[in-house]
């Protein structure tokens, strides 16, 4: 018998694609409805609507009405939330959840789909419908230090009938927390990596690239990472870097580097992302990652680099800490300029370290990281 799952998520995130891309070839109806505001719907996913499949995806009340509620999404950001109606997408959810029936529904995060489900569930008799709550990088790490956010998290984790997370650590956070419903498997968000389908690639000691992730904003601390870059580009002339994800407020400082060093300095912004594919390449070209923030889960990035061969640098804020333990070999530092200094020059200078580094986190990713094994575990979520 075919399952429907109602999908609450951010429906312009590339992770919400790649979890559904794991139940192509199964009897199973998703139906999407965005927890926070849009503007496009991320073209992995426009992919899977179009695609022949076992898997049905629809949007709710149709593709139209979505396109046009995306739209409504990005005028708000400008016009009076009173025009608009603040209430529109709980109105929304409430409608949809009372006209159909799911087997389950499975809010992909918490500050959107989680707290907005828990506010419908007050007002709206969910017909017992099981809820899986997902926990995404930061959502219970970093936001229960605040007294509104513990409160809402606290409210969605006690309507949760089930709940997942990538780290071991964030489910002790929620039962901390007052969860006590079943805990679902521990594994990545976005799903798993395509290992089989790898070419072969160039030892680490023999790549010339460092490829950063350089997030500013809220939890980004990219621009710690270019100061160190500065440092670095001009102590070890035969190598260049990629920046990606460089948010708007980092833009000036990218640019001036550039200006620097010339074509030693490559990057690409949220604004216009780099295709995936792309990246995967850069990264197979690529002796170390960095990813450095305040607070994070595992990080995509970090996982990555754990499947191309690329040496990883990362801040003790996330949880790779955990995949360390799993026998992959990392620097995990924490948010100091110095620090991270000291770790890059290490790995831009020890051929040994980087290749031993390359052979260890090619075992772990085959027994962790593989698509076909973590597609198993997510059949799981929905009891397929």
């Amino acid at each position: 018998m075919r399952k429907r799952v109602l999908v609450i998520a951010m429906i312009d995130s590339i992770h919400v694609g790649r979890w559904l891309e794991q139940f192509l070839d199964q009897e199973i109806d998703f139906v999407l409805f965005p927890s926070k505001k849009f503007r496009k719907v991320h073209p992995r996913i426009i992919k899977q609507l179009n695609a022949e499949s076992r898997m049905r995806l629809s949007f709710f009340y149709g593709k139209r009405f979505l396109s046009l509620q995306g739209y409504a999404d990005y005028a708000s950001k400008v016009l009076p939330e009173i025009i608009l109606g603040v209430n529109s997408r709980k109105l929304a959810l409430n409608h949809l959840i009372k006209r159909h029936k799911f087997d389950y529904i499975h809010c992909l995060e918490i500050q959107g789909a989680g707290y907005l489900i828990s506010d419908i569930k007050q007002s709206l008799a969910l017909s017992k419908t099981p809820i899986i709550v997902t926990n995404w990088g930061s959502d219970i790490f970093y936001f229960k230090e605040f007294k509104f956010h513990e409160k809402r998290i606290r409210k969605t984790l006690a309507i949760a009938d089930y709940y997942s997370a990538e780290c071991i650590r964030d489910y002790r956070l929620a039962r901390e927390l007052g969860f006590v419903g079943n805990e679902l498997p521990c594994m990545p968000n976005a799903g798993g990596f395509l290992l089989s389908d790898q070419k072969e690639y160039p030892r680490a000691s023999e790549r010339r690239v460092m490829v950063v992730k350089t997030y500013g904003g809220l939890f980004g601390r990219g621009v710690l990472i270019i100061a160190v870059m500065e440092r670095i580009l001009a102590e070890f002339p035969g190598y260049s870097v990629y920046f990606f994800s460089v948010t708007k407020d980092l833009l000036p400082s990218i640019k001036s580097l550039a200006n620097q060093f010339g074509s030693r300095v490559q990057f690409s912004s949220t604004l216009q992302p780099v295709q995936s594919e792309v990246l995967h390449k850069i990264f197979l070209s690529s002796r170390i990652y960095i990813g450095c923030s305040i607070s994070d889960g595992i990080s995509t990035s970090f996982l990555e680099s754990l499947t191309t061969g690329t040496y990883p640098i990362q801040t003790d804020t996330s949880c790779a800490n955990e995949w360390v333990k799993k026998g992959a070999i990392a620097s995990i530092i924490p948010l100091d300029e110095e620090i991270l200094l000291k770790e890059v020059r290490v790995a831009l200078s020890n051929d040994n370290l980087v290749n031993l580094a390359q052979i260890s986190n090619e075992i772990v990713a085959k027994e962790f990281l593989d698509f076909r094994v973590l597609k198993e575990t997510a059949l799981m979520f929905y009891g397929l």
